[in-house]
């Protein structure tokens, strides 16, 4: 069987997350809340009631992504590849404001594919990153299954492609961090979702994602 299957997990909560500021490619730390979902998804990894062999662990280059990885995943006993393409979108010069101030900016909406981002990344140049990235891993771990730790917008475009949802459809449930997402992408390049958005491990310690 060649069908490759992903365990796809957010990181856990920042302080800019926290604090609805717009972190994106920016190299911001797990806050003390991060942590404690970091480790009580370590937890439900260990437990009777995650009964799948896990071959590869990926993760973001960022550390808030591979920081993660290593508390909740190291049990397993297997090196983390650090992949840069699994990074967050690069939103350019708006990385550091809040919320607040961009929702105000009529001219500005991320989920416009046609919205230019100064210094960042256009929403299809991001989306074909991401597309790319996992097709590739992929196509090098054939027939494996293979938990990658990375991001919300990462999780939003695994589930536009796993779906068929156009990038500039809304999406109607928040991504949670340290929430668990399962899909496949067989030999031909064909995806599939299983299960989305697992969030029972966590209890109360998610926070909804803001974009």
């Amino acid at each position: 069987m060649n069908t490759t299957r992903f365990w796809l997990i957010r990181h856990g909560e920042t302080q800019w997350n926290a604090e609805r500021r717009l972190q994106g490619s920016l190299d911001i730390p797990l806050n003390t809340m991060g942590i404690l979902q970091a480790e009580r998804l370590g937890q439900y990894l260990r437990s009777p009631s995650f009964e799948a062999r896990i071959d590869v662990l990926v993760s973001s280059d960022l550390g808030r992504a591979y920081d993660t990885a290593l508390a909740a995943a190291g049990h397993f006993g297997l090196p983390i590849e650090r992949n840069p393409q699994l990074r967050e979108r690069c939103y350019g010069v708006y990385e550091g404001k809040d919320w607040t101030s961009l929702e105000s900016l009529r001219a500005l909406n991320f989920r416009d594919p046609e919205q230019a981002v100064e210094g960042g990344e256009t929403l299809p140049v991001f989306a074909q990153r991401i597309v790319d990235a996992f097709e590739g891993l992929a196509q090098r771990h054939r027939g494996r299954n293979v938990m990658v730790f990375s991001h919300g917008g990462v999780i939003d475009i695994a589930w536009r492609k796993t779906a068929g949802i156009a990038l500039d459809a809304p999406r109607h449930a928040p991504i949670m961090n340290a929430s668990i997402n399962l899909f496949a992408i067989s030999e031909n390049r064909l995806w599939s979702a299983q299960t989305w958005g697992q969030t029972t491990h966590l209890e109360d310690a998610a926070l909804d994602d803001v974009i």
